[in-house]
């Protein structure tokens, strides 16, 4: 990368400042090796995981930057060869926006065939599969990452996902709503809000509830 400078966001330190020294270290050489050469080496899961927060912004800054640069030497180019590189410009937009839809075909379909297994493993008999539910949610990787984004506790509540989601499953059982998760987006939704109604209170309480786990 020709970028030679890295902003970073103090509000990104509530999201590491639990981290230990060694890992705060290997995370500053991470921020600098990505900015430097588009690249990382392996890191520890939860170095990993902090470092993903700042990699959001290392390449939103990256994506202006080069906005920035693109629209200069597009001022200072004339006649003719403007407009070649333009129309280069406009088929590899059109094969991007095609690959584009591709991708979008192929995410629906994955969702697709998560929320029929979902449905299948929960509804059978009409038994509400709570160990099916947990088993999905926590294998998705991409998910659990945004809601640990959304979590406002940062990298540390990574590790509470096996107990959250025990605790949300035996709120809806204890509700009575067991048939409204009916796929596996009704499940990343209600989890979502039951987190910010009730999960995180809880948390923050020093009177926890206690909770009986369906089997």
């Amino acid at each position: 990368m020709d970028k030679n400078s890295i902003l970073l966001y103090a509000s990104d330190y509530e999201a590491i400042k639990d981290l230990s020294l060694e890992d705060k270290g290997m995370l500053f050489d991470a921020i600098f090796e990505y900015s430097s050469t588009g690249s990382v080496n392996e890191l520890p899961p939860i170095v990993l995981l902090a470092f993903k927060f700042f990699r959001i912004h290392i390449d939103e800054n990256n994506k202006k930057w080069n906005e920035i640069k693109a629209k200069r030497k597009e001022a200072g180019s004339k006649g003719g060869g403007a407009k070649a590189k333009q129309n280069v410009a406009n088929v590899a937009n059109a094969k991007s926006a095609k690959q584009n839809v591709a991708n979008v075909a192929v995410n629906v379909n994955d969702n697709v065939n998560d929320n029929i297994s979902l449905y299948r493993e929960s509804m059978r008999e009409g038994n509400f599969n709570s160990q099916s539910i947990k088993q999905q949610l926590l294998s998705d990787e991409s998910w659990k990452e945004s809601a640990c984004m959304q979590s406002t506790l940062g990298v540390s509540f990574m590790s509470m996902f096996p107990e959250q989601i025990d605790k949300f499953i035996a709120y809806i059982v204890s509700i009575g709503e067991e048939q409204t998760i009916s796929n596996l987006s009704d499940a990343k939704r209600r989890f979502t809000y039951w987190w910010q109604n009730h999960g995180r209170k809880e948390v923050q309480s020093e009177n926890k509830q206690e909770y009986i786990i369906p089997d």
